[in-house]
């Protein structure tokens, strides 16, 4: 019986497969900032790859004594940085003191900072850091921030740039071939599928009769 019901089976688990709806999703992903004594690496960010969805980590690694940073992101976009509805961090140290028990002795303490871009978030973010040493301002440092669209692009739709009309008929038939091939990828697809749901229907027929025949 088994080796019998072997390719109705894998017809079934075919069919689950291409039936299934496809899902395009983001991962997410996290960018470091590195802050030493004299600059943010990288303070810019403007690869098109940071995109809605993505995060920031402000990493303190200035090693300089009693040196302390501070991050402002304008996330209003007014113009200032400390602004109720904008991002600011507390003053991030080297390194923070922990008791006996592997918990910060002050609370208050951080090495780095993150920050989330949620998924309409799209434009560009100016943000200050300001590193202090002694408790004293030493220098404030201004870079900006470019969250970039998440765009998926589902197969056989229109990608952003694609020409239509009577003056792409040039570009239709230098793309001929790429069509003539998808084509054919996707009436084997369909055939898949129509094998599939005779598995199926084969295999519902198999249990019925079983049950008959006992």
């Amino acid at each position: 019986m088994w080796r019998r019901g072997r390719p109705v089976t894998l017809a079934v688990f075919l069919a689950v497969i291409l039936l299934s709806p496809s899902v395009y999703a983001h991962e997410q992903e996290i960018l470091n900032v590195i802050l030493v004594e004299d600059e943010a690496r990288p303070g810019n960010v403007s690869d098109s790859a940071f995109v809605e969805g993505n995060g920031i980590v402000f990493r303190m690694r200035d090693n300089t004594a009693n040196a302390s940073m501070q991050i402002r992101i304008d996330l209003n976009q007014d113009g200032l940085f400390n602004g109720s509805e904008d991002n600011v961090s507390v003053w991030l140290t080297r390194s923070c003191s922990l008791d006996e028990n592997g918990s910060l002795v002050d609370e208050n303490c951080a090495v780095s900072h993150q920050i989330i871009f949620g998924n309409t978030s799209q434009g560009v973010y100016e943000y200050q850091i300001e590193r202090m040493v002694e408790n004293s301002t030493s220098e404030v440092w201004n870079y900006s921030i470019q969250v970039w669209p998440d765009i998926h692009e589902e197969p056989g739709q229109p990608s952003i740039g694609d020409c239509f009309g009577a003056n792409c008929e040039e570009e239709g038939d230098a793309n001929a071939a790429t069509t003539d091939s998808d084509l054919s990828l996707e009436s084997m697809l369909y055939v898949i599928m129509a094998l599939a749901t005779l598995g199926i229907i084969l295999l519902v027929m198999s249990i019925r009769k079983e049950r008959l025949e006992r």
